[in-house]
């Protein structure tokens, strides 16, 4: 057993460490409050989002029961990212695209779980393929990426929203 976490600690690329390094940091900066623009708080839900589309179009047939998978994911995780931070003060900042939110101390624990849980279906993959493909697995995979993409989308939704609101027309 040591020796498989040992191969599989070895045999992950280095982008997925420097990755996970990334994701703390931001989720440790995330737990002060702060001024920050839009295009820094859009970083996180891009980087969710762009990994799981790669994963669907590479690891997945698509087909129209896969996308409605992984859309019944996006929604109800982006409604989940959307009432995490729903009652969180946020207001807009005077720097440009920019506003001020309070502490959140939801952001390193979702980004670790949604880290860990990519990270042990990719090892899946690699290791037992016909695994991953079996309809359960499959699903499993697709609707939690779904999940975990939309949970940031959601948080940045509300974001935006209260920028858009605080803007003079």
């Amino acid at each position: 057993m040591f020796e498989f976490l040992i191969g599989v600690v070895t045999h992950t690329p280095v982008w997925v460490w420097v990755l996970f390094i990334f994701l703390i940091s931001r989720g440790i900066k995330a737990r002060q409050p702060t001024t920050v623009t839009l295009e820094r708080l859009a970083v996180i839900p891009a980087i969710f989002l762009i990994w799981d589309i790669y994963d669907l179009v590479v690891y997945r047939t698509l087909t129209p029961e896969t996308v409605i998978l992984w859309a019944a994911g996006i929604l109800a995780g982006a409604a989940l990212g959307y009432f995490l931070i729903k009652q969180a003060v946020i207001t807009r900042a005077e720097a440009p695209r920019s506003l001020y939110r309070q502490a959140d101390y939801t952001a390193l624990p979702l980004m670790m779980l949604a880290f860990g849980v990519k990270y042990v279906l990719g090892v899946m993959s690699a290791v037992s393929p016909q695994t991953m493909q079996q309809p359960a697995m499959s699903a499993l995979a697709i609707v939690s990426g779904g999940v975990f993409a939309g949970v940031f989308l959601g948080k940045f939704a509300r974001y935006v929203g209260v920028y858009v609101a605080r803007v003079p027309v």
